[in-house]
């Protein structure tokens, strides 16, 4: 089974170039954290699961801990910051910061909202720490790295819209499903790390 290591995860990461940490984000965009914790053989990552709220188009999704700039973020990884501490209260300090993941286009269904997505990677230490999460989360998961890794769990999410219908891959987990933008910041997660999901491809 593949296990992905923090030594593996830190030695690819430190290869990337990208340094947003001095640049202002735009109103709008957004930024996920994706945190790691646990023993450094066998990490976990954390996700949350989205309450169920009207007008919200990721309503009940699987997600990273995350969300939208605002004026009082001076970087990309402190839009991903504050809302990890406001979402499920952990506070991620500059020293569990091991790298960015190439920015993604945010979509609906299939189609390009305009919002840029920044992903960022911690590592907070062998505990994995209790969430205490806020009312836009409904649950919060440490998943380990070899379930998301592990073939038997990837799965297709088939959404139908009228007479057409679209597949989505996804990886199940206690009755979830992690598919679209999760999914995609997980793949290239994976492709940064030179691990790619096992699962099908969009």
């Amino acid at each position: 089974m593949t296990n992905p290591t923090l030594p593996l995860i830190r030695a690819s990461l430190e290869l990337r170039t990208e340094d947003p940490r001095g640049a202002k984000p735009a109103i709008g965009s957004a930024a996920v954290a994706l945190i790691l914790a646990g023993p450094q053989m066998n990490l976990s990552l954390s996700f949350i699961r989205r309450a169920d709220r009207a007008g919200d188009p990721w309503s009940g999704h699987m997600a990273f801990p995350g969300g939208r700039a605002d004026l009082s973020d001076h970087s990309h990884p402190a839009v991903a910051e504050r809302e990890t501490m406001e979402e499920v209260g952990i506070r991620l300090d500059p020293i569990a910061f091991i790298g960015p993941l190439p920015q993604l286009a945010v979509r609906r269904g299939r189609t390009d909202t305009g919002i840029m997505l920044s992903s960022f990677v911690y590592y907070i230490g062998e505990t994995l720490v209790q969430f205490s999460p806020n009312y836009e989360v409904a649950a919060a998961y440490w998943i380990p790295l070899t379930h998301l890794w592990e073939p038997g769990n990837f799965t297709t999410l088939t959404i139908a819209s009228g007479p057409a219908r679209a597949d989505y891959p996804a990886i199940s987990y206690q009755g979830n499903l992690i598919w679209g933008l999760s999914y995609r910041v997980l793949q290239q997660f994976g492709e940064a790390i030179r691990l790619p999901l096992p699962g099908p491809r969009p």
